[in-house]
């Protein structure tokens, strides 16, 4: 069964505090990480680092939320949140980013090109006098 997280968010898996993962891991849901992992993340779903998770290694998610540690290539094919403890080393690919004060980026930042973005004028039609 699925843990509740505060803001209401479905944890379909957890890495516990004192647990130590090495290897690839691959899910449709969200994965939230209090251990460490060194290797391969891929989910559909939500990625969570808490405050004392660390990850080394490559990552991919719909949405990223680092309290903790990372280390490695980020995909975040929509938001990669930073929060004020985290600590974040390594090249991302994102939709939206989010650095609270206090967190720590180190790395490069490209923008996922949103395929609706050329469209998003047209519904707005202003006439000029």
């Amino acid at each position: 069964m699925a843990r509740q997280e505060a803001n209401n968010r479905r944890i379909d898996t957890v890495i516990g505090k004192d647990t130590v993962f090495v290897g690839n891991i691959e899910s449709a849901g969200t994965i939230r990480v209090d251990g460490k992992i060194e290797g391969e993340v891929i989910t559909e779903g939500d990625l969570i680092i808490g405050e004392f998770g660390a990850i080394q290694g490559k990552i991919s998610a719909k949405n990223v939320t680092v309290a903790g540690q990372l280390v490695g290539e980020i995909e975040a094919r929509g938001k990669l949140e930073l929060v004020p403890t985290a600590n974040v080393q390594g090249d991302a690919q994102i939709m939206f980013l989010v650095i609270e004060e206090g967190a720590f980026f180190q790395g490069r930042c490209e923008q996922i090109p949103r395929v609706d973005l050329k469209d998003r004028g047209k519904n707005l039609n202003v006439e000029t006098p």
